[in-house]
């Protein structure tokens, strides 16, 4: 059955990653590091579908555009969100729009970039996204194009790109109240006075749509936007907005009642969730995740991102988490967030990213991180942290504060994910030089096998806590990962270091 509207993203976004949220990031792996015989089924297997194409578990974002076209009066036999494999299936005669989520369409973002630039290859969003985009139905039919999610700004700024893959309207931002008025203009207007680059509206938080679908491993958005106002990072030009409960509460029965068994909870920094302004709100924090965790059918709940700055100066909410979340226990060992470290220098982090310490001074940094770690380790948690380095204005001093804060760590379960400075137009350093392989210090490489020495000690107690898919071919296939894979990255590693002349 062909549908008016398509909405469909590359395939390694269509996956349900076994049910572990971090896999996801396989898929800045560039080609070449591993066979995609063996990549997709251990990291990125193909996600569920129905006999018709339709998708069981989706990106949030296709979830919440489909909910703004329906909340907007579209008619749910106009709309499929359906599997990239599937186009065949929806695509016909009758499909005027093809919607296009895509969170790295040109592999230039800050991991799929770092690793191509280490390892060579290109980025597998970017390979999938002209896989996807030259498909036999889309070929044929020719509908109207549209790329948006959040990689979008890469082909916006670049229209010989757009041309290129034949991408007809780049939609950038917040989709909710623009997409709908823009799928309208299309429909009545076919692609006479379209513009290639929309940006969307902010949109307010009693606008944004429920989820009518499931979602990838149960992700719900609870906060959008931040405040702390990075100079390197996209988000921090969005307004904040927290989610009312009883939305959250809605796509949490939504996702159980399409088969998932927990929820993540999204936020550039979920500590934040109904605060004032930077200052952690921790009963409002508690309360939704207690009243999510005892919903029915929910089995655990993670979180996307927090910030160390909010814990430390809200310990107290990081342990009212840990009781609340049963965390410790063998039911949920440890939870998970995704943390900002970046670096350890002072002059850098007052220079670039202030208000991500508040409310403390940029001297007190490397206390804080060490705090937050120590604070997530006693509760329970993990984070999982990137580094960035050659920040415009780094010097040796710099790179060598990083190497000793992160062997500082080295007590505390985590992850350490290095990442070369690569500057995202519309942001404050989108005109900074980025750092390249060829511009590597000894103390860079340094920082890099501290990093992942620190990752090689910490993967298999992570894998035991962390792995609840019960696959035994998976389970199988990380333990040799881990075992033997593990070493021999590492010995790369401590060669290549060496060879550029670092301390290792």
């Amino acid at each position: 059955m062909a549908y008016k509207i398509v909405i469909t993203c590359d395939r390694t976004m269509a996956s349900d990653y076994h049910g572990l949220i971090f896999f996801g990031f396989s898929a800045c792996l560039p080609s070449g590091t591993l066979p995609d015989w063996l990549y997709y089924p251990l990291f990125c297997p193909s996600g569920k579908h129905d006999s018709e194409g339709r998708l069981l578990y989706a990106n949030c974002g296709m979830r919440k555009i489909e909910a703004a076209l329906l909340a907007d009066g579209f008619s749910r036999n106009d709309i499929v969100v359906a599997h990239p494999d599937c186009l065949d299936k929806v695509i016909g005669p009758e499909t005027e729009i093809v919607s296009i989520s895509a969170n790295d369409p040109l592999g230039i973002g800050p991991a799929t970039s770092t690793y191509s630039e280490l390892w060579g290859g290109e980025g597998r969003m970017a390979i999938m996204l002209r896989r996807l985009l030259r498909d036999p139905a889309i070929r044929k039919y020719r509908p109207f194009v549209v790329l948006g999610g959040p990689g979008a700004w890469q082909v916006s700024v670049n229209p010989e790109k757009r041309r290129q893959l034949g991408i007809d309207c780049v939609f950038v931002g917040e989709g909710e109240v623009s997409g709908p008025k823009l799928f309208r203009r299309i429909l009545d207007n076919g692609r006479k006075d379209i513009p290639e680059v929309v940006t969307g509206e902010p949109v307010p938080v009693e606008r944004i749509p429920d989820i009518v679908g499931g979602t990838t491993i149960g992700i719900i958005e609870a906060t959008r936007g931040c405040a702390r106002s990075c100079a390197f990072c996209v988000p921090s030009v969005r307004k904040v907005r927290s989610r009312r409960l009883e939305n959250i509460l809605r796509e949490v029965q939504v996702n159980m009642d399409e088969g998932n068994t927990g929820v993540i909870l999204h936020g550039e920094d979920v500590l934040l969730y109904r605060s004032d302004g930077l200052k952690v709100n921790g009963d409002a924090v508690v309360e939704m995740f207690e009243r999510v965790y005892t919903a029915p059918g929910v089995q655990f709940v993670g979180a996307s991102h927090a910030a160390l700055s909010s814990a430390v100066s809200s310990p107290q909410t990081i342990e009212r988490l840990a009781r609340v979340l049963e965390l410790g226990t063998d039911k949920n060992p440890v939870n998970y967030f995704q943390v900002g470290i970046e670096t350890a220098s002072p002059k850098l982090i007052g220079r670039h990213m202030k208000g991500k310490v508040y409310p403390f001074e940029p001297e007190q940094w490397p206390q804080v991180v060490k705090d937050g770690f120590k604070l997530f380790n006693d509760n329970h948690f993990v984070g999982c942290a990137t580094i960035i380095m050659g920040l415009p204005g780094e010097e040796r001093e710099d790179i060598e504060q990083t190497v000793e804060l992160v062997k500082s760590l080295r007590p505390y379960q985590s992850l350490m994910v290095p990442l070369l400075f690569s500057p995202l137009q519309t942001t404050r350093l989108e005109y900074s030089a980025a750092l390249k392989k060829k511009d590597l210090t000894p103390q860079h490489h340094e920082l890099i096998t501290a990093c992942w020495d620190h990752n090689f000690a910490w993967f298999p107690p992570m894998w035991v806590n962390y792995g609840r898919n019960k696959n035994p071919l998976l389970r199988t296939a990380m333990r040799l990962v881990l075992t033997h894979g593990a070493r021999l990255v590492k010995y790369r590693i401590h060669r290549d270091a060496r060879r550029h002349g670092a301390r290792v």
